[in-house]
């Protein structure tokens, strides 16, 4: 029986155009961290499953997520996000330089049902600073993130940076009459409410609640999208949060963060979260998930033992995000056809092989990416080859070029040829 020639449902599998694409984000969301000190770290595929029940909580680490025992009786899990792992990294390493700013591209691992914008292994970008307990280092974050959606060209028409506050949520609800215990739950409702329609999601909202007063704090707290509400201001206008979050919120409109806006109903489904929260979110409302979320995690590294080490941060996934720019015609149409190669070198004959092999390689040299034909097809099937493959300038090496050291260089694109000596083929194809 033949072997499958699909991958394993939900896992990564990019050829080269996809992958093209992918290698785009990269560099321009790692060039907008560098912007502001960013560095890159990496961090074990691999962890103990306690580390990740015990601070994203049992329903990310046990029930989406793919866990197992290895050969060694150790309960495993491929990591389904990054900040846990980061947080043990940072308990671990002794003195650092705080406030530290390290970012990641990690490929993580969650087992739940593939669909639009969610499969079960995929690469996202996780950027914290961590050792900055002020509101500056929410700001700064929120500003790295604005920076690489206005760099891949979506404006504020397009997207919206939802914010909130976890402390003012609890405090609300505290306020309203709900023990503390009851939040969790409160948290993880009020996190769902706009997946689905407003009835089913109320009805449900009852039920979990078991009474009618504690739904009606939680529905009207996830309906909240003002800090100048008569409502919020009455019941937690004087809590040390609310002043907070108006201050966050100044700061943001300070620093031109336009596409900024409170939603009260932001409260990221995470355990670990504990001050600021916020959610990146496609205002034409064709993508429905979060683009990114993130938010304060201030107890994660102390869980570890040692000092106290505050953290802000966000995880952006590269899919959603590219399904984003996909919908809005954003990503450069070359991407898909462009090739790495500058120069296709067609060989006329066996008797050409020696000098063009050299030629290719001095042109290396020079910084012109070569690919030199290997299959000793005629020169017609090579250049065809090379159209193929968007190669943009065609030489062929025949009697003649081996004989003068010239080349006729052709543009694919547009068919004109130019004679030129071997030192100005870089010049030429733009290196």
């Amino acid at each position: 029986m033949a072997l499958s020639r699909k991958p394993l449902r939900g896992m990564r599998e990019l050829p080269p155009p996809e992958k093209r694409i992918e290698d785009y984000l990269v560099r321009r969301i790692a060039g907008a961290g560098r912007a502001y000190g960013f560095e890159e770290y990496e961090a074990p595929v691999l962890e103990p499953l306690e580390l990740f029940a015990a601070k994203s909580g049992s329903e990310l680490a046990v029930e989406q997520s793919y866990n197992f025992v290895d050969k060694g009786g150790r309960e495993l899990i491929m990591r389904p996000e990054l900040t846990p792992s980061l947080a043990r990294m940072v308990a671990a390493a002794g003195e650092l330089a705080y406030p530290v700013r390290w970012m990641s591209f990690p490929v993580c691992y969650r087992y739940e049902k593939p669909q639009r914008g969610r499969v079960r292994e995929f690469m996202q970008f996780n950027l914290d600073i961590l050792g900055a307990s002020g509101l500056e280092a929410d700001l700064d974050v929120i500003l790295v993130l604005r920076r690489i959606m206005l760099g891949l060209g979506a404006t504020g028409e397009r997207f919206s940076i939802r914010y909130s506050s976890r402390e003012l949520a609890s405090a609300v609800l505290e306020r309203a009459g709900l023990d503390p215990s009851e939040t969790p739950l409160a948290f993880k409702i009020i996190d769902k409410h706009d997946r689905m329609s407003r009835e089913e999601w109320e009805d449900w909202a009852v039920q979990e609640m078991k009474g009618v007063a504690a739904a009606d704090a939680v529905i009207r707290l996830a309906s909240c999208s003002n800090l100048g509400s008569p409502w919020l201001r009455s019941i937690a206008g004087d809590s040390p949060a609310y002043s907070e979050m108006v201050r966050f919120s100044g700061m943001l409109e300070s620093a031109g963060v336009t596409e900024a806006r409170f939603e009260a109903g932001v409260v990221r489904g995470l355990d670990y979260y504990t001050g600021v929260v916020f959610e990146l979110m496609d205002t034409g409302g064709e993508n429905r998930r979060a683009i990114c979320g993130g938010g304060r995690y201030d107890d994660l590294v102390g869980l570890f033992g040692g000092q106290r080490v505050p953290g802000v941060g966000f995880g952006l996934g590269l899919l959603t995000l590219q399904l984003f720019l996909e919908t809005y015609g954003l990503l450069p149409a070359e991407l898909s056809s462009s090739h790495p190669a500058d120069l296709f070198l067609a060989v006329y004959s066996e008797g050409q092989r020696d000098f063009a092999v050299k030629l290719a390689e001095r042109l290396r040299d020079s910084g012109v990416s070569v690919e030199l034909d290997i299959t000793g097809k005629s020169v017609s099937k090579q250049i065809r080859t090379a159209d193929r493959k968007s190669i943009r300038f065609v030489a062929v090496v025949g009697p003649d070029e081996a004989g003068t050291g010239e080349l006729t260089v052709k543009e694919m694109a547009t068919g004109r040829e130019t004679a030129c000596r071997e030192e100005q083929v870089a010049g030429l194809v733009g290196r």
